[in-house]
């Protein structure tokens, strides 16, 4: 902003008080063109006591400048960080989600990446099952919880037979990433659903299995869309 851009908005900044400063005066006082009503349609929030002479010829010091110009940067690049946070997240899908809604799902695929139970590329899939599809999906894989437990007893029983344990500790967080992804399962599913019935509501209305189903699955794969938009920003 150059500084005659700046005088410009200050001195625009002290018409209006100037108009607050006339809105206190008389009829007969008060300059001619400029009504009561306009006047007070134009005061702000002002010093009544300043002077109309510094009212109506606004200067500004070296020193107020270089200020002004600090507070005005500021403000700017305050503002284009807000919005640059609101775009981050303006994704053009998962719009019958809440907030909550949508940090939940988040927080759920990133406990998937963080536990390595299966490459990110599938990860949407695992979204739309059941709790007993996930468990019977980690039995499978040997990641149950009642697996992990039995690898940390053999793990502490190894320890105090050889004084060798360093595995427990990893164990037991994955352990707790194992049961945080079967405890919240199927609220992860409720959400998907409630999102789903809302979409095909505010469309066709088209509540056939299969169209549920299908729109399911694909609000799962937004949901994993989502999720990589959100890592690479």
């Amino acid at each position: 902003m150059k500084k005659k851009d700046i005088l410009k908005e200050v001195y625009s900044e002290k018409q209006r008080k100037w108009a607050c400063w006339q809105a206190n005066l008389s009829t007969k006082k008060r300059k001619k063109g400029l009504s009561k009503k306009e006047a007070k349609e134009m005061c702000t929030d002002v010093d009544h006591s300043l002077k109309q002479e510094e009212i109506i010829n606004p200067k500004m010091k070296k020193s107020d400048l270089l200020e002004y110009i600090k507070h005005s940067s500021i403000k700017k690049k305050s503002k284009i960080v807000k919005e640059q946070d609101r775009d981050r997240y303006d994704f053009p899908y998962l719009r019958e989600m809440t907030g909550q809604d949508r940090r939940d799902i988040m927080k759920y695929l990133e406990t998937i990446r963080q536990s390595g139970i299966i490459n990110m590329y599938g990860a949407a899939a695992i979204l739309n099952w059941t709790r007993d599809d996930l468990h019977r999906f980690l039995y499978g894989e040997s990641n149950d919880p009642e697996s992990i437990e039995g690898q940390i007893e053999q793990e502490e029983d190894q320890y105090d037979e050889e004084g060798i344990g360093t595995d427990s500790q990893y164990l037991e967080k994955k352990l707790k990433l194992m049961n945080y992804l079967l405890d919240n399962k199927q609220k992860i599913r409720d959400i998907l659903i409630r999102a789903s019935l809302k979409r095909i509501d505010d469309n066709d209305g088209n509540h056939e299995t299969s169209n549920v189903q299908r729109v399911f699955e694909k609000m799962a794969k937004e949901s994993w869309s989502f999720w990589v938009g959100i890592q690479h920003v």
